[in-house]
């Protein structure tokens, strides 16, 4: 029997470390330095936004530059000074929970990352970021009900279905995590989502639909994002139905 937890131990990494790639769009779920801004005619400006002072958006925006040039020592350093001058200022509150998860800072990317959404309840990438940590730990309920709000708020994301998938799966409900890969993966071939599949394929002991997903998402990806754990757990499906 493969081990069921491997999915989070290996692919766990994607909410800190794909998620700020930016060789592999089509992988990682977008970073928070690569969402523009809301504007009029695109969603209600919230009135958070309209409370924001000029000289923290100024900071924000350098913090940006910063952080995708990898510099995120800097960008932080800009974040704080910018939440000094406006606390509720949900789009720093984000990319910081984005850097701390980076760091492995994980009570306070939390905190950071629920202030945002008290913030601002639209913030669906705080919802996604706050998924995916929840997953990494392991506190797959908390997972759940976050990435729905994240579905909820952007419903053609196949990151938030990604994160959703993978709660499911970390509550053994993989025929309901299977439903929900099959659905994103009709529109999303070539992510992660094919991984998550594969893991509840394992999960319903359907090994040879498992590792058909996994070679499909390795044709994608052969050295993107998961495939070392892609080729690792082929290699125990191999082992396991050779015996």
């Amino acid at each position: 029997m493969l081990r069921r937890n491997s999915f989070f131990v290996g692919i766990a990494l994607f909410v800190c470390v794909g998620c700020f790639s930016q060789e592999s769009p089509t992988i990682g779920s977008p970073d928070p330095a690569s969402v523009p801004s809301r504007r009029v005619g695109e969603r209600p400006i919230s009135v958070v936004r309209l409370r924001e002072p000029r000289k923290a958006r100024e900071l924000y925006e350098s913090a940006r530059k910063a952080f995708r040039k990898r510099k995120f020592a800097e960008a932080e350093e800009k974040l704080n000074r910018a939440l000094l001058l406006y606390p509720s200022f949900p789009e720093a509150l984000t990319m910081r929970g984005y850097i701390q998860i980076d760091l492995n800072r994980w009570e306070l990317a939390e905190q950071s990352l629920q202030d945002a959404v008290r913030s601002d309840p639209t913030s669906e990438m705080a919802y996604r970021l706050l998924a995916g940590l929840y997953n990494r730990e392991q506190r797959f309920d908390d997972a759940l009900l976050a990435s729905q709000r994240a579905a909820e708020l952007t419903p053609d994301s196949w990151a938030d279905q990604y994160e959703l998938a993978r709660a499911l799966i970390g509550k053994h409900q993989y025929a309901l995590a299977l439903k929900v890969s099959d659905a994103s993966l009709g529109a999303d071939r070539g992510t992660l989502l094919h991984m998550a599949k594969a893991h509840a394929l394992i999960g319903l002991d359907r090994y040879p639909e498992a590792a058909s997903e996994l070679h499909t998402y390795l044709r994608y990806q052969p050295a993107g994002e998961g495939s070392a754990d892609a080729h690792e757990l082929l290699n125990q499906i191999q082992k396991l139905t050779a015996q």
